[in-house]
């Protein structure tokens, strides 16, 4: 394994999460978490269904593997509609944090199922950088406020998105081994659509085309989400579970500095400690 070129994919992830997730909270923001989501698995699935068009490649099918699609699809699609139903509700620095800690998920059951063994350097760049989620994307009264009022502010969506996408992207790596970066994708957001479809047609939602600009927030961020998904099962196949997931986790702290930036969001002391131990983990991580 070559697990530097694992690492540069999952800064890939990083920042293509952090700004898709950027771009999806304005458009939340303005039509509503169902319909947001699902113009941006349209967006995303795309692409991918195209590629597996034009460059098909059938993997032979088994009971086992149609077993860890559909349970693969099912966690993904869970994740996908708490995450955006927790922004609908609450603010990003309550929901974005505690989402992003799917990857103290992933990693604790690759290390128990994969059996990956890690440096000492790398468990505590990857303990560093969980730290520096957290400090990053949390507005530490914000975070108060949601647990005083008894995480009504999308805090309890948030956890259920955490779960979901921990275990969705441990089983990414054995469906990634048995299919490949691509098929995997096009399995892992071809599913969740077709299961967050379902549900839309279930409750009545209607999927109208909102304005210009929301539309082009929710396709740039759908096809942003497939890069990342993309970079990530890449990053599986050459660098260990463990490393990879802590790493595209830190996309929060990415939607951070752009809201920072572009929105004039104040961001607080905690967070900049956060993301200057982000880099430092990252660094820690990178020396193998």
């Amino acid at each position: 394994m070559d697990a530097k070129i694992g690492i540069l994919f999952a800064i890939t992830a990083m920042l293509s999460w952090g700004v898709g997730d950027f771009l999806a909270k304005k458009a939340i923001d303005k039509i509503g978490y169902a319909k947001s989501m699902m113009i941006n698995l349209l967006a995303s699935f795309g692409p991918i269904l195209i590629y597996a068009i034009l460059f098909p490649r059938i993997p032979a099918m088994s009971v086992e593997l149609v077993l860890l699609v559909v349970v693969t699809a099912v966690f993904s699609a869970i994740g996908y509609f708490y995450f955006y139903k927790g922004l609908e509700k609450g603010n990003v620095s309550v929901v974005s944090p505690i989402s992003s800690s799917w990857a103290v998920v992933t990693t604790s059951l690759a290390t128990v199922i994969f059996k990956e063994v890690l440096t000492s350097f790398q468990v505590v760049g990857i303990m560093i950088v969980f730290v520096g989620i957290f400090l990053a994307s949390t507005n530490l009264r914000e975070l108060r406020k949601s647990i005083s009022h008894g995480m009504s502010n999308g805090a309890s969506e948030a956890i259920i998105a955490m779960i979901g996408w921990g275990i969705t992207f441990a089983l990414a790596k054995p469906l990634v081994d048995m299919t490949g970066p691509a098929m995997t994708l096009l399995f892992m957001r071809g599913g969740s659509f077709l299961f967050v479809f379902s549900w839309t047609r279930i409750v009545g939602t209607r999927l109208t085309i909102p304005e210009r600009s929301i539309t082009l927030f929710l396709i740039v961020s759908g096809l942003l989400d497939t890069l990342g998904f993309l970079a990530y099962n890449l990053g599986v196949t050459t660098a260990f579970v463990s490393i990879v997931s802590p790493i595209a986790a830190t996309f929060p702290a990415v939607t951070i500095v752009l809201a920072y930036i572009f929105l004039k969001e104040r961001v607080v002391n905690s967070q900049k400690v956060g993301i200057v131990a982000i880099l430092a983990g990252l660094i820690l991580i990178s020396l193998v």
